[in-house]
């Protein structure tokens, strides 16, 4: 074989040996490698919510082979439809693109709240960091109400709120059903700082809030005067001996379901709102990247140091729900339509029902 044939094979040899090369170094690549994740926000910046994105995001760029950056998108509106509206129509299914919304995501497209236009089937469930709440009523200082009975002689009591379908609005609905209360009135459009400046004015009488982010807040509720008539316990039957720092020994809103309707509706908002400040994306995404997106998520539930740092940056207590559990959960909503019904109503902006 002459030199110039044999060199000819060496060549082609090489270049067959480095194009395999680097088809395996491609292959093998993370998927994330050098790319950017946006993450949808269903409400505006600030807030409890975006505060508990930024603590499992800063960790979660860690577990994600290939360590992607991440970027925040914030789309208010109607408790979170208007960003999964757009994670399910409008947003690319190149897994760049994920959602954080809080829990009236899933009653909104259960019970068809107005401008839902996503089902809960077009989207894959990522998991959140707290199964959700426990949660309490807080009425502004010199109203006197810190029982529940008391509460429930009063009237015309009036709720500081975001929007219709917003979590916290939902809660202050079930509260006011299953107290009875009278002549409940909902004060809308605040965002999260001014529902607290609206208490302190004078122009609303109480609001919802999340137990944990008022143990944070401190000072401002327990030496303000302010007052906490009732607890509404989370889907895993905690109250507040689950939550550090708070006071304990308050009426719980279970001890007010004293009705077969009442303690339907109890069930299934608990059925209905799995995990709060829930991780989401669209179906139809790259099985590589949907594949790693859940592996991370749920390797990084489960790690002990991201429990701790999550406690450290938010004074929240995690209790991580996996997006496999909130599928289960989901899966026991009741379907009696009577019940159903009642609960539209409930989350709705009309008048509340009959609880009797």
């Amino acid at each position: 074989m002459s030199g110039c044939r044999r060199m000819k094979r060496l060549t082609a040899a090489v270049i067959l040996a480095l194009g395999v090369q680097g088809w395996v170094a491609a292959a093998e690549a993370p998927f994330y490698q050098g790319k950017t994740i946006t993450v949808i926000e269903g409400r505006s910046p600030g807030g409890v919510g975006s505060f508990r994105v930024q603590a499992v995001t800063r960790f979660l760029q860690k577990q994600i082979p290939g360590n992607p950056s991440f970027i925040f998108q914030y789309m208010s509106g109607g408790g979170g439809t208007a960003a999964a509206n757009f994670l399910a129509a409008s947003a690319k299914r190149d897994g760049l693109t994920i959602a954080n919304i809080g829990t009236g995501v899933y009653s909104n497209a259960i019970f068809g709240a107005p401008g839902v236009r996503y089902k809960l089937d077009d989207l894959v469930f990522l998991g959140s960091a707290t199964a959700g709440g426990p949660y309490t009523l807080i009425l502004r200082p010199g109203l006197n109400l810190n029982t529940a009975e008391k509460l429930r002689a009063f009237g015309g009591l009036r709720f500081a709120n975001r929007t219709v379908g917003h979590t916290m609005y939902i809660l202050d609905r079930l509260i006011a059903f299953v107290l009875e209360m009278k002549d409940p009135k909902w004060v809308l459009g605040y965002n999260d700082d001014e529902i607290n400046l609206a208490l302190d004015r004078g122009e609303a009488d109480g609001r919802t809030h999340i137990l944990s982010q008022i143990v944070k807040e401190g000072d401002r509720w327990f030496k303000g005067g302010y007052s906490f008539p009732v607890v509404l316990k989370n889907t895993q039957g905690k109250g507040a001996e689950a939550v550090r720092g708070f006071p304990q020994g308050l009426q719980t809103l279970d001890q007010f379901a004293d009705t077969e309707i009442k303690r339907a509706i109890l069930k299934l908002h608990d059925a209905s709102r799995p995990g709060s400040s829930v991780f989401f994306a669209p179906k139809g995404m790259p099985e590589p990247a949907l594949r790693a997106l859940k592996e991370s998520f749920n390797r990084m539930w489960r790690d002990p140091q991201f429990l701790k740092e999550y406690f450290a940056f938010t004074s929240e207590e995690p209790d991580p729900i996996t997006g496999e559990e909130i599928e289960a959960v989901l899966a026991q909503i009741p379907k009696d339509a009577k019940i159903v019904e009642f609960y539209k109503q409930i989350i709705g902006a009309g008048a509340l029902p009959p609880s009797r």
